[in-house]
């Protein structure tokens, strides 16, 4: 009796990670193809990003399903956010604490909720990430949301689009304000 006992503990506690993940569905984000506006410029700016958010997941699929990142949620929007700075004639360089053009941004919240009526599925996405310029003590959070209706369930491609059109919504406002100063004659120093 002791051996069954032992043996279904075993048992159960070896099938506990099959369980936890067979309800996640790894999502890959996917950012709009238009890039991001940025006053262009010239010099060396450094970008760091972290990803700081407690739960990796997003959210809830319309079936229940958690969906979670399929890869590397900052390394994307880092490449996301670095093609346009080179696009506006930007040098990025690597990340320093010293230098005045280094960005610092956490993402903080990425809040995926969908729901069902009848066969419509209404999904919305809501995004928090701060940002902190090294040339100033204060810290800027940046709040975009994004909603659509889809028939049925969304793709994961649908739902990769809706949470890169939310990051990449916070992560403009955060590069235009990282812009304004240099181009509107006030000193980055003074924020």
């Amino acid at each position: 009796m002791l051996t069954w006992k032992r043996n279904t503990m075993l048992v159960l506690m070896l099938s506990m990670p099959v369980f936890a993940q067979a309800g996640e569905i790894k999502t890959d984000v996917v950012y709009p193809k238009s890039a991001i506006a940025v006053a262009a410029g010239k010099g060396n700016v450094a970008l760091w990003i972290e990803d700081t958010r407690e739960n990796k997941a997003f959210g809830r699929a319309v079936d229940g399903e958690y969906l979670v990142p399929g890869s590397d949620l900052a390394a994307s929007l880092y490449a996301y956010m670095v093609t346009a700075l080179k696009a506006a004639g930007y040098q990025v360089v690597p990340y320093s604490s010293e230098l005045a053009n280094g960005m610092l941004i956490h993402i903080q919240s990425i809040t995926y909720t969908a729901s069902r009526e009848m066969i419509k599925s209404k999904v919305e996405v809501a995004v928090a990430i701060e940002s902190k310029m090294n040339s100033s003590r204060v810290s800027r959070t940046y709040r975009a949301a994004v909603e659509d209706q889809f028939a049925l369930s969304p793709s994961g491609r649908d739902n990769g689009g809706m949470i890169g059109n939310a990051l990449a919504a916070a992560a403009t406002a955060a590069l235009a304000d990282f812009m304004l100063p240099e181009h509107s004659g006030q000193k980055s120093a003074g924020q």
